[in-house]
């Protein structure tokens, strides 16, 4: 059944995800509709990912990845088919700080091909992990870069043009952070898994055996009805500090998320996609769209029980009843946190000031001016092409780019290898996020973004970054370009990416 049919998807996850999986799994649901009655709770503490210890090689730090598959216990009592890295399901927490030389190995052992992609991350485009690193079944590629850019909170997942979607909905997701001297000094939460916890958020369908679901609904692909935290149905997290920070992805293929807790209690955004925010911002609720990122701090009062929710998006994000229903009135809980011991110290106040590089704005008095118009599946009426350049960038250059979403549907815009400061933010009702360093933005139908995008360091004639719709189905189905960085006076290359390889005779 499809968007367009006449029962609403939203009616059907009343019923789906409790009646097909039981205890424990619990279906995204409209405010405007009753609940279903509970089914016996199952309580699973928080699953923190690993941190993925690097071995030593001179300077270089050495992380080893293996895509494979398994099986795992989304849901309580039922096993199901997943991917993962290092394991059945998501991927462990790679750390490296500002100034390492890195190398991840990367190992397929996969059926299927599949890249990685270090998605806000500042690498050479020919390390990038996009189509054209592909790997293949049983193969192996190696990123190689230095860390070049401030903290920030990032994420790794597959990026092979036409199953993105599918390869990260079945589990190919992972955190990455970056560490630097300068925000270490600042009185935050930091101790990964006691204070400082990662979310990764992804949405599932299942099928009536408790295998994933994997068919794609017209316009909104693998948009699932039941949510999970790190890999399960509603984890419990119990801190033992009265204040924590939480590292929140989207990783989903296609929900939103507008985050809020249970009381409706205020807390504080400190961090987006490319890092601290200079003036942390006090909210009752953060939207953030599939790819994009949030770090909030949150006080706790000891022995309380709160549940961390997806609310619905005021005014349907402009979205009209003819679009596909993206399920942005959807409402659920994520997970449950509770306080911690009564002898737990009382925090300090949070620090400001954080983040210095934001305090100037980008010098955009000559800049270079681009526009791209996103319908449909298409960026200005086209289609991915892997062999086609639209954007030949000159290095050291910061360019404007004015991208509009001309559709009625709701779009994002990721780009690759790079971080960019949103100057505008027009025809959004409500306006989505759009504070500090970004390398996603939201756009609701209608919506003008004026981005100051730079590009330093790296050049290839024949290695291209991509940009384009982070909702995957979108992407997968078109809405992506192609852009190279070169020296002055140089062209893109005739072929882009690696050769194919030759056949032996």
């Amino acid at each position: 059944m499809d968007v367009h049919e006449t029962v609403s998807r939203r009616t059907l996850l009343k019923g789906v995800g409790l009646a097909v999986l039981g205890a424990g799994a619990v279906a995204c649901t409209s405010r405007s509709e009753p609940e279903p009655e509970a089914a016996a709770v199952v309580v699973r503490p928080l699953p923190i990912p690993p941190v993925l210890a690097p071995r030593k090689v001179g300077k270089t730090k050495v992380f080893s990845l293996e895509a494979r598959t398994g099986t795992s216990e989304i849901v309580p009592g039922t096993r199901t088919g997943t991917w993962g890295y290092n394991g059945a399901n998501l991927g462990p927490t790679i750390r490296v700080t500002r100034g390492d030389n890195v190398r991840i190995n990367v190992r397929n052992a996969l059926p299927d091909t599949t890249t990685v992609h270090w998605h806000g991350l500042h690498v050479p485009p020919d390390m990038d992990g996009g189509p054209h690193q592909p790997i293949e079944a049983g193969r192996a590629f190696a990123a190689r870069f230095r860390v070049r850019q401030q903290a920030a909170t990032l994420w790794y997942h597959p990026d092979l043009h036409g199953s993105t979607s599918l390869q990260t909905s079945r589990g190919l997701a992972g955190m990455m952070i970056v560490d630097d001297a300068a925000t270490s000094r600042h009185d935050l939460p930091r101790r990964y898994g006691m204070d400082d916890i990662p979310l990764i958020l992804q949405d599932k369908r299942f099928t009536a055996t408790g295998a994933l679901d994997e068919t794609d609904r017209a316009d909104v692909g693998l948009l699932g009805d039941t949510p999970t935290v790190n890999g399960i149905t509603q984890p419990t997290f119990t801190a033992t500090t009265r204040r924590v920070r939480f590292r929140i992805v989207d990783a989903s293929t296609a929900r939103l998320y507008n985050l809020a807790f249970s009381d409706n209690r205020r807390f504080t955004v400190i961090g987006t996609d490319g890092g601290l925010l200079d003036k942390p911002m006090t909210a009752t609720s953060i939207g953030i769209s599939p790819g994009e990122r949030t770090e909030i701090v949150v006080d706790l009062t000891p022995g309380e029980t709160v549940q961390l929710r997806a609310v619905a998006f005021p005014g349907n994000l402009g979205v009209d009843d003819a679009a596909p229903d993206f399920g942005l009135q959807d409402e659920f809980d994520l997970m449950t946190v509770i306080g911690p011991a009564p002898t737990a110290p009382k925090p300090r106040a949070l620090p400001t000031g954080l983040n210095p590089t934001l305090r100037n704005s980008p010098n955009t008095g000559i800049a270079h001016k681009r526009y791209f118009d996103l319908q449909w599946f298409q960026i200005n009426g086209q289609l991915f092409d892997p062999a086609r350049v639209d954007a030949v960038v000159p290095v050291g250059r910061t360019e404007i780019w004015t991208v509009r979403n001309t559709d009625t549907w709701i779009h994002n815009f990721h780009i690759h290898g790079t971080q960019f400061r949103v100057l505008s933010l027009d025809k959004a009702h409500p306006k989505p996020p759009t504070a500090g360093w970004k390398d996603t933005v939201l756009l609701p139908p209608g919506a003008v973004a004026r981005l100051a995008v730079r590009f330093t360091d790296y050049t290839s004639t024949r290695w291209p970054y991509q940009f384009g719709c982070n909702l995957m189905f979108h992407q997968d189905k078109g809405m992506e370009g192609q852009l190279v960085v070169v020296r002055p006076g140089q062209k893109p290359s005739t072929v882009l990416g690696r050769e194919p390889r030759r056949r032996k005779r």
